[in-house]
């Protein structure tokens, strides 16, 4: 499958790192149109007849998941059911695939420092590869990521940019991975610094550092599997590798979990600590397992959370003003993976591309093509906090309506706006709140002009 990520970039200049915990709320101004009480949840949580009213209860959720994966539509993966092996010819058509949508092309794209990347570099790219070493039949191997990593086109840290000077969009960067994520392994490259893997969204490269592969695939199935689970709700987690909350051992994104091994201290007030069993990497990157301690005060849960309209816009608000980051580089999140995060802090498996994403659920009504009036129609059914909302390259949570304006949160990159001299692109590059008729001044209309899809996931909804 070839991956493109929500066509938006970063504003913030200097790096973020999710071990330091979420940036401060950002300074700029309100959007148009969006007053102070509505970056809050409890602002949209006070016009809904019934927030606490469960959604889908887990066995709908999983149920709904499963039908998911199994379906051609919606690039999702059985990780477990990877076949045991693959041929050369198989893995040649997967690396031929990434370099078709990925590879040279007519336009010159640049790496680090703004230097064009030339054909001495696809070439040492293409040796690295290591295709050479591709055997008739290649055994399969599962394993678990040890720390949050960036998950890679090509086996290369070096970035591919449009423009010498634009950092912001590097077309390598498919999406970051949590750790704890259980993957396939196809292959490794010729340096041996890097692993092609499967995860349940997308393939890739990661450093092998941060892959442990298991003896035997039933040890990382049977962690991934584990039913005791503390899932990180809050935007991101801190796991320590001492009781005494000295040295972090990693930082886990909303959504990620870890089997739980003090289930019984789950509600107990007096437990200083949570204790999770994490994935490790011993020297010889084999699998291994320890202990991590999570703060009794960390932003957590004992399993999935209830899938509730209150629980949906209390999670999505905690990533607020965080930063925008193209296949989440630097600790940030695209849109998409803002989607992610959110829904899988109540076990809904989300594809990572945001057109995939607006496939999930119950189509609301055709509205692409159609006039602002109908969509409007459309989106007066929807409800509120459920219900996504994808225009080309980008996708947002409906959070309601007020004062006859429909409102979204979304992580966005920027709005086009109409100056003297032509189109500008206002940079935002945050998890914001507005209203659907920001960008309207723009060349390409607002965001309402572009809509193309509005699906809700819920009850009646959850079957494709």
């Amino acid at each position: 499958m070839i991956f493109v990520a929500c066509l938006s970039a970063m504003l913030f200049l200097e790096p973020f790192s999710p071990e330091s915990g979420p940036r401060p709320a950002s300074a700029d101004p309100l959007l148009p149109h969006v007053l102070p009480q509505m970056e809050t949840p409890d602002f949209w949580i006070g016009k809904l007849s019934h927030p606490d009213r469960l959604l889908l209860d887990a066995e709908e959720i999983q149920r709904m998941n499963d039908r998911n994966v199994k379906s051609p539509d919606f690039y999702l993966f059985s990780v477990k059911d990877l076949q045991e092996t693959y041929t050369r010819e198989e893995l040649l058509a997967l690396f031929e695939e990434d370099f078709q949508g990925f590879g040279p092309t007519d336009e010159t794209r640049y790496g680090k420092q703004g230097r064009p990347l030339g054909e001495s570099f696809w070439a040492n790219l293409k040796r690295n590869l290591n295709q050479k070493s591709l055997r008739e039949k290649n055994p399969i191997r599962f394993g678990l990521i040890v720390n949050r990593t960036d998950l890679r086109v090509f086996p290369t840290d070096e970035p591919s940019m449009k423009s010498p000077s634009d950092d912001e969009f590097d077309r390598f960067q498919h999406s970051s991975v949590s750790p704890g994520s259980l993957v396939g392994i196809y292959h490794v490259s010729r340096d041996r610094r890097w692993a092609y893997i499967q995860t349940h969204f997308v393939r890739g490269w990661v450093h092998a550092m941060d892959v442990a592969i298991a003896k035997q695939k039933r040890d990382a199935l049977d962690y991934a599997e584990s039913r005791d689970r503390l899932v990180m709700t809050g935007s991101y987690v801190k796991a320590f590798a001492d009781p005494s909350l000295r040295r972090v051992v990693f930082s886990a994104p909303m959504g990620a979990s870890f089997p739980i091994l003090n289930p019984h201290e789950k509600t107990a007030t007096s437990a200083p600590l949570y204790v999770i069993r994490i994935p490790s990497r011993d020297k010889n990157g084999r699998l291994s397992f320890g202990k991590g301690y999570i703060a009794k005060t960390a932003d957590v849960h004992y399993g999935f959370l209830p899938y509730t309209q209150e629980n949906v816009a209390r999670q999505a608000f905690k990533m607020l003003h965080e930063p925008y980051g193209w296949g989440d580089r630097l600790g940030g999140r695209d849109c998409s993976k803002f989607m992610m995060d959110l829904f899988s802090t109540f076990g809904i498996v989300l594809p990572r591309n945001s057109k995939y994403q607006a496939l999930i659920g119950k189509d609301l009504g055709a509205v692409e093509g159609k006039d602002l009036q109908e969509k409007l129609k459309v989106l007066d059914r929807a409800i509120p906090l459920v219900t996504l909302v994808r225009l080309p390259g980008h996708i947002t949570l409906y959070l309601g309506r007020h004062d006859e304006r429909h409102y979204v949160i979304h992580s966005l990159w920027g709005v086009e706006t109409t100056g003297p001299e032509g189109p500008v692109v206002e940079k935002i590059a945050q998890v914001v709140v507005s209203d659907l008729s920001l960008g309207g001044s723009g060349p390409r209309g607002s965001l309402l002009d572009r809509i193309t899809d509005i699906r809700s996931i819920e009850r009646n909804g959850a079957t494709p």
